[in-house]
């Protein structure tokens, strides 16, 4: 059947054949027809004479842009040509061994090419076989002018790079101070808060900061950010002057610390970045040393002359303090020996003192001789040579390096003006001076009380109470209500309440009455049984043995002395 919508194919070439001619003469038409009305309207608006000027006028100007458009596309290339033709006559350079490589850096001149005999020249002019240029003077053959140009290129030894230095630090060392923290001594020093922040963090794993006394040591190591060279080469060219210019950039690497004798406290920053730290442990050796002396001032400042430390005529005090009045009954003549233990570091040198393993102390000619034993049931004490402990159930003076400034009976009250009881002892000593315990007990008051200041009053057994007055302070913990030990401190020598200057007042109560501290017999502490005696006598002439043997620290110092006199001579 015959589709009405659907043309043949020839048919449609036809057409669109037929409408491909039509169009370009309609376009013609178009063009020619708009010129003319385009040219009417003009000379209709302009003028025939204005017409022509305006029409030359445009043809002007089409022509210089496009002249000036060709000019700037061509300029570009000039020279190319002759560019092209010299580069055949130019010479050839070759360079070798540049900075990084194992030759040295020089230059060769132009005549000298690189032989077998000078394998190190790193330029060489390589010129065509073809006659140089002698119109171009710079390439000339035998021309000095050509030399001294190359030779201007030729690096020198002071423009070869210098090795790169390694990194510079910087090492100080910082004291806290009262009232100062860690984190604040760091960004003092010169560490950015960030770094000093993750330090503190790291230390934190072996070590509190909060722990750190006043005074503790810290050492720091910093690492300065390297300087622009080329910059401030750049500055002093053009005399640039800065005064206020800022110093290099410290990192903190480092950080170390020594808490204790025995162990130091290290704190890195790793290659990431972040800040490790490690304990490290001292390795301290024992060793026994010997002091002995007669006493002429006082125990402590004569056995301080025969090079016994502190820490050890504090204890010998202690020792002997349940039968010795040391602030009556010491006098001139009197003699003393200790021998004790002592830690040595790894160079030898005493860095801490132990335990005192035997002391004897010979008072108007009676000898009182301690030595030091492990009981059975792990207890600690010093006992005579017939197995007596020589602790008492109340020490006599309750603090150490005193002086009795008043005795316990009736006196004119020095602030009162009147005659009245007074109820204890006075021991004159400066303000802060450690005051124990007296005897094991709990404490039942710890407070102020009227005219004692802060006081202290402790229950013992076998109805016994001590009491202690114008303290300055309470030592950490005391409150009513906790046990305390013979020797612990309570507090510390003050003047508050009715007092004229700083000093311990010293009570003891028995059933509730006040008595002469110094004139109580207190009954002794443990006894050893036969079947310790055995193991005590033993373990006493172990010690005597080894204290025989052992020079004493005067003779050790005076050995000393004599060799150092004798160097400087």
């Amino acid at each position: 059947m015959y589709d009405a919508g659907t043309p043949l194919n020839n048919d449609t070439d036809d057409s669109d054949a037929q409408a491909s001619e039509a169009l370009w003469p309609r376009l013609r038409r178009q063009a020619h027809f708009s010129t003319k009305l385009y040219i009417s309207a003009s000379r209709v608006a302009l003028g025939h004479r204005r017409w022509v000027a305006a029409a030359s006028l445009m043809g002007v100007l089409s022509l210089g842009l496009l002249g000036g458009g060709v000019y700037a596309l061509t300029s570009s290339y000039e020279g190319v040509q002759k560019a092209a033709l010299t580069a055949d006559s130019a010479p050839q350079i070759m360079a070798s061994g540049l900075p990084g490589t194992a030759s040295p850096t020089w230059l060769a001149h132009a005549d000298q090419p690189q032989t077998a005999a000078n394998p190190v020249a790193t330029l060489s002019m390589a010129q065509p076989e073809a006659a140089p240029d002698t119109t171009n003077p710079l390439l000339a053959a035998n021309d000095d002018t050509a030399t001294a140009s190359i030779s201007a290129l030729r690096p020198t030894q002071d423009m070869a790079p210098e090795a790169p230095s390694g990194p510079e630090y910087v090492h100080t060392t910082i004291e806290l101070s009262s009232g100062e923290t860690l984190m604040q001594v760091l960004t003092q020093a010169g560490a950015d808060r960030v770094d000093a922040y993750h330090a503190v963090a790291a230390l934190k794993d072996y070590y509190s900061p909060t722990k750190l006394r006043v005074g503790q040591a810290i050492d720091l190591t910093f690492q300065k950010a390297p300087e622009n060279d080329l910059l401030t080469e750049a500055l002093d060219d053009k005399d640039v002057q800065d005064s206020d210019a800022e110093s290099p950039a410290l990192v903190l690497t480092s950080l170390a610390l020594q808490p204790d004798i025995e162990r130091s406290i290290q704190v890195n920053r790793s290659a990431d970045g972040a800040f490790t730290s490690e304990e490290i442990q001292k390795q301290l050796t024992s060793a026994y040393a010997r002091g002995k002396g007669s006493i002429n001032s006082s125990l402590f400042l004569d056995a301080e002359k025969a090079g016994v430390p502190a820490p050890i005529i504090v204890q010998m005090i202690r020792m002997f303090s349940y039968s010795v009045d040391f602030q009556r009954e010491i006098h001139p003549g009197d003699k003393f020996e200790v021998y004790f233990d002592r830690k040595l570091d790894e160079d030898g040198n005493a860095v801490k003192s132990g335990d005192i393993a035997y002391a004897s102390l010979t008072v108007n000619g009676r000898q009182y001789r301690l030595w030091r034993y492990e009981t059975a049931d792990g207890g600690i004490d010093y006992f005579d040579d017939k197995g007596q402990s020589m602790k008492k159930f109340l020490m006599r003076t309750p603090i150490d390096g005193a002086r009795i400034s008043s005795g316990f009976g009736y006196r004119k009250h020095p602030i009162l003006g009147y005659s009245k009881l007074h109820s204890g002892v006075d021991f004159a000593a400066p303000r802060g001076t450690p005051i124990y315990a007296a005897g094991n007990g709990k404490i039942e008051i710890a407070g102020w009380v009227n005219g004692y200041g802060k006081y202290v009053q402790i229950q013992h057994a076998n109805n016994y109470e001590t009491a202690y007055g114008h303290m300055s302070a309470f030592a950490r913990g005391i409150k009513p209500g906790v046990r305390v030990k013979q020797g612990q401190v309570i507090g510390y020598v003050g003047t508050t309440g009715r007092s004229t200057g700083p000093h311990l007042h010293y009570e003891v109560h028995l059933a509730g009455k006040k008595v002469n501290p110094l004139g109580l017999k207190m009954a002794t502490g443990v006894k050893l049984e036969k079947k310790e005696m055995a193991a005590f006598q033993a373990k006493r002439a172990l010690i005597d043995r080894q204290m025989a043997e052992t020079p004493t620290l005067t003779k050790v110092a005076q050995a000393s002395t004599d060799k150092d006199a004798s160097k400087a001579n």
